[in-house]
């Protein structure tokens, strides 16, 4: 199964509520997902409802195989928090992390796992865990808001790269505009201006929704918190897209040929 990674070089773009609804979309629909926290702030554990005082993680064991630290959080998700870290054991991690081919050799039994689709969550910016997965990663999802400070991102963009080029390898980089409001000028200026530059690269756009903000508060999906939610109906639309851009793998017994069918 793929290996999707959710970067983008701003914060505060809901790039972690992303991570964490498309993959409790997936998951509800029959296919078996691990998400993967590379932030060290983290935080993407308390969308699936560990306790603030649960330090578990990797972060402490980077020669460790990871999949047996993976917690079971509901059927088909797991979830790989980061771990409370030091500075030491971070710069440890980077370093194990810089060696050749690490996440195919070291972390191979989850990182090309053919049963398992994982969805890597990464710190703003450049860091060491999104250089290094470049060579395991299927795709790179770049979710931005329709604000003028993303506008500045987009000519980066259109040229093919992105932090350094990092962004880059597999399928290349798809765009998510999050938080999307119809009733600025300047937002809806900005996706028309993705609607026509990037075309099939844009993944799709997530209306701004106070219950997707209540149901991270509630540590829950947005699906669950409220089934009338215009950002739960984008957050599917989006994940069917990319399932059908990654062309799922069928392994008989274990995955589905459409993992958002209806039961």
């Amino acid at each position: 199964m793929p290996v999707i990674s959710v970067c983008s070089p701003k914060g505060g773009v809901g790039k972690t509520t992303v991570v964490a609804n498309l993959a409790y979309a997936f998951s509800r629909a029959g296919t078996k997902v691990i998400v993967v926290d590379f932030d060290p702030q983290n935080a993407l554990r308390l969308y699936f409802g560990l306790p603030l005082n649960d330090d578990r993680g990797y972060v402490t064991t980077p020669h460790n195989d990871w999949a047996s630290a993976c917690i079971n959080i509901d059927k088909n998700l797991y979830m790989l928090p980061f771990g409370k870290s030091t500075k030491e054991q971070r710069a440890a991690l980077d370093e194990a992390m810089a060696e050749p081919d690490f996440f195919k050799n070291v972390q191979g039994g989850l990182f090309n796992n053919p049963n398992i689709l994982v969805i890597a969550d990464f710190a703003p910016g450049y860091t060491q865990a999104l250089e290094s997965i470049a060579s395991v990663s299927d795709m790179q999802v770049v979710p931005l808001l329709a604000d003028a400070a993303s506008i500045s991102l987009f000519s980066q963009l259109m040229s093919g790269g992105l932090m350094d080029g990092l962004v880059g390898g597999g399928l290349g980089f798809y765009i998510i505009l999050n938080q999307i409001d119809n009733r600025i000028k300047l937002n809806r200026e900005v996706q028309d201006f993705c609607n026509l530059n990037f075309k099939e690269q844009l993944l799709g756009m997530i209306h701004r929704d106070t219950s997707v903000i209540e149901a991270a508060g509630q540590q829950m999906a947005v699906f669950d918190y409220n089934k009338n939610s215009a950002a739960a109906f984008d957050i599917e639309i989006i994940a069917k897209k990319v399932a059908q851009k990654l062309g799922f793998v069928v392994n008989k017994g274990t995955m589905i040929i459409n993992p958002l069918r209806k039961e």
